[in-house]
């Protein structure tokens, strides 16, 4: 009886052989979603909403990757934000797509400080100027893709990367 509990245990403690947890890749792509928004006047923008892994303090990380996106060609404007309307560790780039496109300032970003940032999700929203021959109400499939349009999209960290980021504090 004895030697057949202590097989169990060795069978046991053989089964609960520890293995790496996969990590993510880093070099992933983020996850990217394009909307477009209908204005009725003014100069239509695109906007780019970064979110970013790795943005902890406004004061150093916030305004290096707002100075580094800054500097690319036909970027007009970035905002750097921590927590605002549910959305953490983000940064809003107004940028002209014929100049610069959202993969140059994902790599903008990526490549500070030697990859301690990375971009886990793009949102881009693009406004296009009503034409005055669209006065009649969109019908069917236009319908839905602008009420579509106006449902933001929010990426979401994955739990494993908060737990690693705990874990490293």
């Amino acid at each position: 009886m004895n030697k057949l509990a202590n097989l169990l245990c060795l069978v046991a403690l053989a089964a609960c052989g520890e293995t790496a947890a996969p990590v993510a890749d880093a070099k992933a792509d983020p996850v990217r979603a394009v909307n477009e928004v209908l204005i009725s006047s003014g100069t239509p923008v695109t906007m780019a909403d970064l979110s970013i892994d790795g943005m902890t303090c406004a004061m150093g990380c916030g305004n290096t990757i707002k100075s580094a996106l800054v500097k690319l060609p036909g970027v007009s404007g970035a905002e750097v934000g921590f927590t605002e309307a549910g959305v953490t560790n983000h940064v809003v780039v107004t940028y002209d797509p014929g100049k610069v496109s959202d993969a140059d300032m994902v790599k903008a970003v990526q490549g500070l400080h030697n990859g301690d940032y990375k971009v886990v999700g793009v949102g881009i929203t693009k406004q296009v100027l009503k034409s005055s021959t669209g006065d009649q109400a969109p019908t069917g499939k236009q319908a839905e893709e602008q009420v579509n349009a106006s449902i933001g999209n929010v990426a979401l960290p994955s739990i494993v990367a908060l737990l690693q980021r705990l874990v490293r504090i």
